[in-house]
């Protein structure tokens, strides 16, 4: 397997068991969404590598499975823009704004990322 598929299995991992408790059962599921197929021995090895390499703390808990607590999943990314001068509407070839707002005095927008069709936050300067 790549090297860059495996380091997408667990970024994967990471931010479904990020939300609340997970079994294997669910996790593997979840997997397949994204057609990784993979076995309950190779699922038990990234879950220790979760934990023991990349340092993330894992909970487990009996009958609701595993939980990861790290508040760096969440973030906003941090552009060199000044996003007061864009609108509501806004796209280009990778985006398009949906909302723009103002928090505790920083500027941040949603947007629609066109190829992956997630939202994503970010921060203004």
């Amino acid at each position: 397997m790549a090297f860059s598929e495996g380091i997408s299995r667990l970024q994967r991992i990471i931010s479904f068991i990020s939300v609340d408790y997970r079994t294997k059962k669910e996790i593997m599921a979840f997997l397949r969404n994204y057609n990784i197929i993979n076995s309950y021995k190779t699922l038990e090895r990234d879950l220790k590598q979760i934990k023991e390499e990349l340092g993330f703390e894992l909970e487990y808990k009996r009958n609701l499975g595993y939980k990861c607590e790290n508040e760096s999943i969440v973030e906003a990314i941090i552009f060199n823009i000044e996003i007061k001068d864009y609108k509501v509407g806004f796209e280009n070839e990778l985006y398009k704004i949906i909302n723009l707002f103002e928090f505790n005095g920083k500027t941040y927008c949603n947007c629609w990322d066109k190829k992956s069709k997630k939202v994503f936050l970010l921060l203004g300067k």
